[in-house]
C-alpha cells in the first residue's frame, strides 16, 4: 500500500508486494509463473532503478594533457618487452602527462539581477586572456599531444576525468570555454557501483508523491525477474541487479523511521537543498561498544542492572546485521547553507537481537515495537546522525 499522507512532496520508495494475475505473453517468452507480485514505486525509485544513461552537470576545473612518447628503436622496443618496463599499471606515465588546473574558486555569477550577471560575465571575458591557465592552453603544441581529457570537480571537491570528442584543437577549445563553468556530463546510469547512487540526474523539483509506477516480479524458467511496466503494461526497463530491489525496501523502511532523512529528501523536493549521492553499506565505520552505544539503547538500559556479559552481548549484537544509508546533499538555506551535509541512517535487523531475547526480554520487546517488516527483513532505526563539511 502507498503512504497514507500521499501528498505531492511526500518522499516514499516502494509499496508492499501484492499478488496479481497478469498475462505476460507480451512481456517475455518462456516458462512463466501464473502469479505475479506487483509493487508500486515512486518517481524517485523509478529513477534509481533505471539502467539508462542520465545527464549531470559538473564543473570543469582544468584538464590533463597526454603527450606523445618519443619513438623507440627496434632494440629499445625489444628490451622494453623483455624487461616489462613501460607505463605504470594504471596506464598513466607521469613523465608524459601535464595537469592544468585553474586556481579560481568563483564560477559563473548567479545573482538574481540578470543585468548584473551579464556585467560580470563581460568582465570575465575581458580578463580571460590574462588567466595563466588560458595562456597555457593557448601555448600548447598540438603536434606533441596525444590526447586531452577534461578534469571535472563536484561540490565535494572530488575530481574525475572526462573523455572528450573531436580533434586536439576541439578539445583545447572545449576546456578553454568551459573552465570554471558547469558542463553537461552523461553518466551510464543512476546506480554507479557497490551501493552508490548518483542522485543529481533526477530533477527533484518535478517529484510528485502522488505518482506511482508498476514494478512486477515473476518467475521465468526458474529465475526471479523484475521489470518496470508502463501504463499500458509494456516493459519500460528490466531490473537485472536484484540487489537494487533489496536496497529499495531498506530505503523505504529508513524513510519511514528516520525523520532527518525524510526532511532532507523533502528539502530537495522543495528546492531548499541539492541532492548529491546516496550510498548503501553493510556496516557503519565505527563499531558500537560499551562506551559508545546508540541513544535508544542508552535510554532503554538507563536504571537497569546489566552485567558485564550482557553489555558485551549487546555491543556484539548491535554490530551485526546492519544496513547503513548515507545521503549527501547541500542545503541552500539556513545555518548549513552551501555546506556538504551527510545524513547517516543505521537500520538494524531484529534477528541480531535473538540471543538477547532471554537475557533482557523487556528491551527486546520495546525494540520489537519499533521494527517494521518488509522483504528486506524486520528492521528498526538503530541510529541517525548528521554532519557538515565546508565545500
Amino acid at each position: 500500500m502507498l503512504p497514507k499522507e500521499n501528498s505531492k512532496d511526500t518522499p516514499w520508495i516502494i509499496s508492499e508486494g501484492c499478488p496479481v494475475r497478469l498475462d505476460l505473453s507480451n512481456v517475455c517468452q518462456g516458462s512463466l509463473s501464473e502469479m505475479v507480485t506487483e509493487y508500486r514505486i515512486s518517481d524517485l525509485t523509478r529513477y534509481m532503478l533505471n539502467p539508462n544513461p542520465t545527464t549531470l552537470e559538473e564543473k570543469v576545473v582544468g584538464c590533463k594533457v597526454f603527450y606523445r612518447r618519443p619513438s623507440r628503436g627496434p632494440f629499445r622496443r625489444f628490451l622494453k618487452k623483455m624487461t616489462g618496463t613501460g607505463r605504470p599499471s594504471n596506464g598513466e606515465d607521469r613523465d608524459f602527462i601535464e595537469e592544468i588546473v585553474s586556481p579560481a574558486k568563483t564560477g559563473v555569477p548567479v545573482f538574481r539581477d540578470s543585468g548584473l550577471n551579464d556585467h560580470f560575465n563581460r568582465i570575465r571575458e575581458l580578463l580571460r586572456p590574462y588567466d595563466p591557465v588560458q595562456k597555457r592552453l593557448s601555448s600548447l603544441d598540438r603536434e606533441k599531444i596525444e590526447d586531452i581529457k577534461a578534469l571535472c570537480e563536484d561540490i565535494g571537491r572530488n575530481r574525475y576525468q572526462l573523455n572528450l570528442q573531436g580533434a586536439i584543437q576541439d578539445k583545447i577549445n572545449f576546456v578553454s570555454r568551459s573552465l570554471s563553468t558547469k558542463t553537461k556530463v552523461v553518466a551510464n546510469r543512476a546506480y554507479l557501483l557497490n551501493g552508490l547512487f548518483e542522485m543529481r540526474g533526477l530533477n527533484f523539483k518535478t517529484y510528485n508523491g502522488r505518482n506511482s509506477y508498476r514494478l512486477i516480479k515473476f518467475i521465468q524458467d526458474g529465475q526471479v525477474r523484475y521489470c518496470v511496466l508502463s501504463g499500458s503494461y509494456q516493459v519500460e526497463y528490466w531490473v537485472t541487479d536484484v540487489v537494487l530491489i533489496n536496497y529499495m525496501h531498506i530505503l523505504e523502511q529508513c524513510i519511514r523511521s528516520d525523520q532527518r532523512l525524510r526532511e532532507a529528501l523533502t528539502n530537495c523536493m522543495n528546492g531548499q537543498a541539492l541532492p548529491l549521492k546516496l550510498f548503501f553499506a553493510r556496516q557503519i565505520g565505527q563499531e558500537y561498544s560499551l562506551k559508545h552505544l546508540p541513544l535508544m539503547y542508552r535510554q532503554l538500559l538507563s536504571g537497569r542492572t546489566v552485567g558485564q556479559d550482557e553489555w558485551e552481548a549487546i555491543a556484539e549484537a548491535l554490530n551485526r546485521f546492519q544496513s547503513v544509508i548515507s545521503f549527501n546533499y547541500v542545503p541552500l538555506y539556513g545555518s548549513g547553507r552551501h555546506r556538504l551535509c551527510t545524513n547517516i541512517s543505521v537500520m538494524h535487523d531484529l534477528r541480531a537481537l535473538t540471543p538477547l531475547k532471554g537475557q533482557i526480554p523487556e528491551v527486546y520487546s520495546e525494540i520489537n515495537k519499533k521494527a517494521s517488516v518488509s522483504e528486506a527483513g524486520t528492521l528498526y532505526l538503530l541510529d541517525s546522525m548528521m554532519g557538515y563539511q565546508n565545500v
